[in-house]
């Protein structure tokens, strides 16, 4: 029986880097992964999804190069699905292999198979047992699937076998507008599939502030899909080849497939044994991500307070100096300055409190809000769609940002620490932008709010 220092549970991005941390820092570690390293992000989250996106990408900008010049000359612009889940799987491929480097290469023992806790202390993997004097659960989850999904028709996808498709969908219906759903949304339209999408919410990201998933339903609908919100399906018919819905305001549709993106159910099974405190289904941990037992952390979708692979590997982070005991403080999680990006198109990226959250805090706010058509850069690409939204409190402190537009994924990072240092507008209006790029619009936008905070002095 191998005794560790540390166990991590799940080899995704938060078990990954809480494991080489501890490993660098001379800990005996072993991270127990049931099928590939990197988890649901590389494996049947991010990675793949972004990959098909950047495809999408291409595809609209390859549509437009006769406005800016480019011909060409020989056939009309055509796609390969297959040549584009061969090139999804190489980058898969390639970042395996280099999960397994950076984990070896650290030290970290890598356990294949499924664990099971056998006491506190005790896990069971295929028949070996491993001692520890600390856990860390890593293990993620599955999609969650909603009231009337069957999982033997083919028809039905989640997360997992959307990749599975071997060609692109005629017709799909999209229950769900969190960030997976309208992110499929973007990439099936693109290549043409007639997308529905609904949400019982009332709007689409229902946890972002209100304006972008507005701008987001209105671009949609100009595009052609249909964005459904308060509604739920009332009746799915599977006895014909296409699906028949019915919806909850009274509208009938037919769809080749059903995607379900309502969100993940964590892995708890395997820690039946301890008993450990859960909330809502999941593992209940206190400030410092322990659970009810202290030698127990948990983090990612096991506590789903971040919702996201680059939370789930800031909190690895930070249980790794947790177990070490030094700086654990400094890596304290803040999930209100957590950047938050969406990869539709526009893009939405968005980091600190939502005008929602400021009226619930009772915080006297002012809002700058400019729209990308008076961006130089924008103008330059042809990407005027959207918006850039600046919230600071009535002193200056800016308290959130929220982007939809080009590359608003990283016109937010801007603003990230900002917002963690609590700096205000003026400290922000000394920095000088370069011209023409699309991070001006943080430029007149301080400006705006800059303006709006004289007038309530």
């Amino acid at each position: 029986m191998s005794n560790f220092d540390a166990i991590v549970i799940g080899a995704g991005p938060g078990g990954m880097e809480c494991a080489r941390i501890l490993a660098r820092n001379n800990k005996k570690v072993a991270v127990v992964e049931a099928r590939d390293l990197g988890g649901t992000c590389l494996n049947r989250g991010c990675i793949p999804a972004k990959t098909m996106l950047y495809s999408a990408e291409m595809y609209r900008h390859a549509r437009h190069l006769d406005d800016y010049g480019i011909k060409i000359f020989e056939n009309k612009l055509e796609y390969d699905f297959d040549r584009m889940v061969e090139k999804r799987s190489e980058i898969m491929s390639k970042l395996r292999k280099g999960a397994d480097y950076l984990l070896r290469n650290d030290g970290v023992e890598i356990i294949s198979g499924k664990a099971e806790f056998i006491d506190d202390n005790t896990i069971d993997v295929a028949g070996n047992q491993y001692t520890a004097d600390n856990f860390v659960l890593a293990s993620g989850g599955s999609a969650r699937k909603f009231p009337g999904y069957i999982d033997e028709d083919p028809r039905f996808l989640i997360s997992d076998n959307i990749f599975e498709l071997n060609a692109i969908p005629a017709s799909m219906l999209i229950v769900g507008g969190g960030p997976v759903g309208v992110e499929f949304a973007t990439y099936f339209e693109t290549f043409g599939t007639k997308v529905t999408l609904i949400d019982m919410a009332e709007h689409v990201l229902s946890y972002s502030d209100a304006d972008l998933g507005n701008e987001l339903t209105k671009l949609y609908q100009r595009r052609g899909i249909k964005v459904l919100t308060s509604t739920t399906i009332q009746s799915l018919d599977t006895e014909s080849d296409l699906l028949k819905a019915k919806f909850s305001n009274g509208e009938e549709a037919e769809f080749e497939y059903v995607l379900s993106a309502i969100g993940v159910v964590p892995y708890t099974d395997y820690f039946a044994s301890l008993a450990l405190e859960l909330d809502r289904g999941r593992v209940k941990v206190n400030s410092d991500l322990q659970t009810s037992k202290p030698h127990i952390f948990a983090i990612g979708d096991a506590i789903g307070l971040s919702g996201s692979a680059y939370g789930a590997e800031r909190e690895g982070l930070f249980v790794a100096h947790h177990v070490l005991k030094e700086y654990a403080d400094y890596y304290k999680v803040d999930y209100t300055t957590f950047p938050d990006p969406v990869f539709t198109y526009p893009e939405i990226g968005t980091c600190g409190l939502s005008e929602e959250e400021c009226k619930a805090k009772n915080i006297d706010y002012l809002v700058a809000k400019v729209p990308y058509l008076v961006n130089a850069k924008a103008q330059i690409k042809s990407e005027t769609q959207g918006f850039i939204k600046l919230i600071s409190d009535c002193y200056g402190t800016i308290l959130g940002v929220h982007v939809i537009g080009d590359l608003a994924t990283e016109v937010m990072h801007m603003m990230t620490i900002p917002i963690m240092q609590k700096m205000k507008v003026s400290d922000l209006r000394r920095m000088v932008f370069a011209h023409p790029v699309v991070s001006e619009i943080v430029r007149e936008a301080l400006v705006k709010l800059h303006v709006k905070i004289l007038e309530t002095h």
